[in-house]
């Protein structure tokens, strides 16, 4: 019992910057959801005349937020 308890206070906390840091990411991440499937669902139930302008702007938005979201994360272990 004594080794498993040094085993748990040896690791190290992680910092507040990568704990932010991760929450944001995540965050992106769920923006990047939303505005994809508010793009789906807008352009199924509204009979819009410029379509095209839609998806541009919710893809731009989708792949930029994805991106950085992805890259935030950045869940490499290096050993």
């Amino acid at each position: 019992m004594i080794k498993q308890l040094e085993a748990v206070n040896t690791e190290e906390p992680k910092p507040k910057v990568n704990l932010l840091q991760e929450k944001f990411a995540n965050f992106l991440i769920d923006v990047a959801k939303y505005v994809f499937a508010g793009v789906i669902i807008t352009s199924l139930f509204n009979d819009m005349t410029d379509k095209t302008t839609l998806y541009l702007a919710g893809m731009f938005i989708v792949v930029i937020s994805l991106t950085v979201g992805l890259v935030l994360t950045n869940k490499r272990k290096d050993k």
